[in-house]
């Protein structure tokens, strides 16, 4: 019958076993422990200490222990007024794996409180401890290993054993901090129990190198050199954990013999598709000054053929010495106990030479902490895990992204696709099947590390689509990755709160808004045109009129709304305040909005040019007449499109039978241009954008095609543009989709508008 034993990476004794070899030396035999005693708990089951690293298998050597170095101290103010009272190196393991302690019992003081500290595995001498003094000391003890890199791996001249260090406390569960502890409370009678849970001084670090399509790895390639070295390794530390990532420049570059240190990587056919590396460390950080010069490098050769095509016609070239460098300290930091994983794909050959590495880039990096996991004692049940590289995973205009994810598991994965759905122009989710939109996750069958390969039809509604993959390996972990996919035009939206002219005010004085009463100014009504300046004077009126009026969202119906023409609208209304009544504003119902209507602002986003317009920042001037800038109305202007810009909500909607005496194309731009200036909208957020603009001829098009009509709704953006012509920075532009019969020539029809828009980045 197999025995399993639960473990942690970062070996929890005393709740917890140590992993062994069968031919354990239980020295203690089944004699019971004696009454009286003090006991540090250290595992379970029938283990012994005595565990010989190089006869086990590769996880388990990662948690034996040949010795114990067990030290208490009394308490003291400081660390070192904290005095040795009693020091052990303890060998083996008693009945139910406890170690029991030779100290006096007698000399135990009731009452008082004692620090006790364990190391395991030191290489220094136990005098070393027993003459340690005080708890100072044994914090400035430091530790060196050549070629921590390869412990446990049995080489020759390489540590055999990890060093560990903890600190005992009483009771089921360890305390967040390490404490003193009041070891007799009254006479000890009895046996009094310790537990210490014991953590690595090394970080373990994987180094996963994938081939990519041009690549093929090999082991069977003549002339190979394949292995790996280390260049600047972090080889001391301090013997007990002080909590302090050190910074030091006396770091070994460390030159092994080439040979196969690494293990090749398979598919479910046994095909290589790559190499991993696992090595460890010492607890390190790097300042920005030093991080190149004492970076911490991993050299490795990797025998491959790599494959070009030119003009169709495909060449593969052998490469038998084939180095990469992989740059470990780019975290910057190494720490105890921690699991580092660096993954990448290689595409390209590497350096002939191993004095001048190829680095590799695209390197992708994760750490945690050692977790709890199952093993088997013999070995053949390896430690459960599941990393996947990113939680966010963005897809641009493409059905298929086969390279951005990685993972890395104990065991083969499933991937399943969960909330399908898209924000449409109401702010309201749209679920959707993911069988619809062949949406689906993929890896290698039964790979345990590699690239998983999202696929997802392109959305063609001009909305971002949002989807989930749930990764889940055969033990249960599960990762989780949100993932958001972008056509080449899409559209997102924001709810508008109110609206307000940037010159409704008076002299200095800040504008009147729904919050600030000011000057009291609520719309705008043309004045006189001065043919020499080529612009308008203006009205300014306490209560709601003109071609333009101060607007506010007074309600916003909920996205679950159970009336569909409701859900994601808003009542929107005048406002205005009132000469005698001045503690807030009146409102009004605005006639003109739909009921309820639409208070979003839409903002446009373009990946790329067309045959009908293009793509870039459209060019403003200015004139010695306007104390702003406009867009400027040249012809080669009227062709460009922003990359991003936001379209003005119904807040900032303009009557224009309040504009007929603009009855010409000079006087409407000039209106239009100066109206677009002082607009501000005030998001329902609280952001306020005052920067709006008159949009290009180019971007009123772009708005009338992504936009419904009347009657035929779009998921991404509502009916803006219902008047039959709206003026672009260069003159008016026909909406196609108008409810009315005007012809496409009839540009002096009174039934224009005006249609803010700004850039937004």
């Amino acid at each position: 019958m197999k025995r399993y034993i639960k473990y942690m990476m970062v070996l929890l004794l005393g709740t917890t076993a140590v992993a062994c070899h069968s031919d354990i030396d239980d020295v203690a035999g089944t004699t019971p422990v004696a009454e009286r005693a003090i006991v540090l708990n250290i595992a379970g089951g029938e283990l012994g200490l005595e565990t010989r690293a190089d006869d086990m298998a590769d996880t388990a050597r990662e948690y034996a222990i040949t010795h114990l170095d067990i030290m208490i101290f009394e308490d003291g103010a400081t660390e070192d007024a904290k005095t040795l009272f009693y020091h052990e190196r303890a060998t083996a393991a008693g009945p139910e794996g406890q170690v029991r302690l030779d100290v006096d019992i007698d000399s135990i003081e009731i009452g008082a409180k004692y620090w006790v500290y364990v190391v395991a595995n030191s290489t220094l001498s136990a005098d070393t401890y027993a003459n340690i003094g005080n708890a100072e000391a044994l914090f400035d003890l430091t530790q060196q290993n050549y070629n921590v890199h390869l412990t446990a791996t049995g080489l020759q001249h390489t540590p055999s054993h990890f060093l560990m260090d903890g600190t005992a406390y009483m009771g089921a569960s360890e305390p967040a901090t390490a404490d003193a502890i009041t070891i007799a409370t009254d006479k000890i009678t009895d046996t009094v129990e310790l537990n210490v849970t014991l953590r690595r001084a090394a970080a373990k670090v994987v180094v996963k190198l994938l081939s990519a399509e041009k690549m093929t790895f090999t082991n069977t390639m003549a002339g190979s050199s394949a292995g790996y070295y280390m260049r600047n390794t972090p080889y001391q530390t301090r013997v007990m954990n002080d909590g302090v990532l050190r910074q030091s420049e006396e770091l070994e570059t460390t030159h092994e013999s080439m040979s196969e240190y690494y293990k090749w990587m398979r598919d479910a056919d046994g095909n290589i598709i790559g190499v991993e590396v696992t090595l460890y460390v010492y607890s390190h950080t790097w300042e920005t000054g030093n991080s190149f010069e004492y970076a911490t490098n991993l050299i490795i050769d990797i025998p491959a053929l790599y494959t070009t095509e030119v003009e169709g016609v495909e060449t593969t070239t052998s490469h038998p010495n084939n180095y990469y460098q992989v740059p470990l300290s780019r975290e910057f930091k190494f720490e105890r106990n921690h699991y580092y994983e660096v993954t990448a794909n290689v595409n390209a050959p590497g350096a002939e030479d191993f004095s001048e590495p190829v680095d590799i880039t695209n390197l992708k990096y994760s750490v945690h902490p050692w977790t709890e996991q199952s093993i088997n004692i013999g070995g053949e049940t390896g430690p459960t895990y599941l990393k996947v590289n990113l939680n966010e995973l963005k897809i641009y205009n493409t059905n298929i992204d086969a390279t951005s994810l990685l993972f890395s598991s104990s065991s083969a994965v499933t991937i399943e696709v969960r909330d399908c759905y898209y924000i449409d122009k109401f702010g309201t989710k749209q679920t959707i099947s993911a069988y619809a939109y062949n949406i689906s996750g993929s890896t290698e069958s039964g790979a345990l590390s590699g690239n998983i390969t999202v696929r997802s039809d392109i959305p063609t509604n001009n909305t971002v689509r949002y989807f989930t993959l749930v990764i889940t390996n055969q033990t249960g972990e599960q990762e989780i990755v949100y993932v958001e996919q972008y056509p080449l035009v899409y559209v997102v939206n924001i709810l508008g709160h109110y609206s307000y002219r940037d010159d409704f005010k008076t002299g200095n004085q800040a504008p009147t808004t729904i919050y600030n009463q000011g000057s009291r100014y609520a719309s705008v009504s043309l004045g006189s045109w001065n043919s020499t300046t080529g612009r308008w004077s203006y009205n300014y009126n306490t209560s709601p009129g003109g071609f333009w009026s101060s607007k506010v969202v007074s309600s916003t119906y909920e996205s679950t709304d159970s009336r569909d023409s409701y859900r994601g609208r808003s009542d929107i209304d005048y406002y205005y305040w009132s000469r005698w009544y001045s503690s807030q504003p009146y409102t009004l119902n605005y006639s003109g909005a739909q009921d309820p209507g639409n208070a979003r602002m839409y903002h446009v986003r373009i990946t790329a040019s067309s045959a009908d317009y293009n793509l870039g920042v459209p060019r403003k001037t200015t004139n010695q007449y306007v104390d702003f800038e406009y867009t400027d109305p040249g012809e080669d202007n009227a062709a460009l499109v922003s990359p991003s810009f936001m379209i003005a909500s119904r807040l900032g909607f303009v009557n224009s039978g309040g504009l007929n005496a603009a009855s010409n194309l000079t006087r409407r731009l000039s209106v239009s241009r100066d109206h677009c200036a002082y607009y501000v909208e005030v998001a329902d957020d609280g952001t306020v954008y005052d920067d709006w603009r008159l949009p290009t001829a180019s971007e009123l098009r772009i708005i009338i095609e992504l936009q419904g009509t009347s009657s035929q709704s779009a998921d991404a953006i509502d009916y803006l543009l219902n008047a039959d012509f709206y003026y672009s920075a260069s003159g008016p532009v026909f909406n196609r989709k108008n409810d009315g019969n005007t012809s496409q020539n009839n540009a002096d029809d009174n039934s224009w508008a005006i249609r803010c828009i700004r850039d937004a980045y």
